[in-house]
């Protein structure tokens, strides 16, 4: 009759320790970042037509959105042609922007007239960056809730 020895299983030492918990954590982190995204596009599939009002404003299906960080032109209350014009020229930008790719929004509560405000980034991008980068917007900040006067299009 032959006896087998016992073959224990040695732990792992050093190095192959630490590669084997780095495995797991790194396998862990790109699991979890494949919820979040899954989370957020679903979120955004639910939430309504995206349409671009003017340059710094949308709706998210009934919802009005006032875009962070950021003033364009006004379309509707322009105080000039100029201003008017600009205003168009920056909601066409806006309308090619919010089609190019997913669209996220981070609400930060709302403003005195009611509107959600929030930031919006297409595929990651921050869209108020994007539209001052094209020259469409100026950046406008509110610290505090105390918010500057607004640019003056017309001169």
């Amino acid at each position: 009759m032959l006896m087998r020895t016992p073959s224990y299983h040695l732990p792992p030492t050093g190095p192959q320790r630490f590669r084997r918990r780095a495995a797991w954590l790194l396998g862990g982190m790109f699991f979890l970042s494949l919820v979040i995204y899954a989370a957020l596009t679903v979120a955004h599939a639910t939430e309504g037509p995206i349409v671009a009002v003017d340059g710094d404003t949308i709706y998210v299906g009934e919802e009005k959105v006032r875009i962070i960080g950021m003033d364009a032109p006004e379309t509707y209350q322009a105080r000039c042609e100029s201003e008017r014009l600009r205003g168009h020229r920056a909601t066409a930008h806006l309308r090619s922007l919010l089609a190019s790719g997913a669209v996220t929004l981070r609400r930060q509560g709302r403003d005195r007239y009611g509107r959600t405000l929030a930031h919006v980034y297409v595929d990651g991008r921050d869209v108020a960056r994007l539209m001052i980068e094209a020259g469409h917007a100026v950046p406008y900040h509110c610290p505090g809730g105390r918010c500057p006067r607004r640019i003056d299009w017309c001169s």
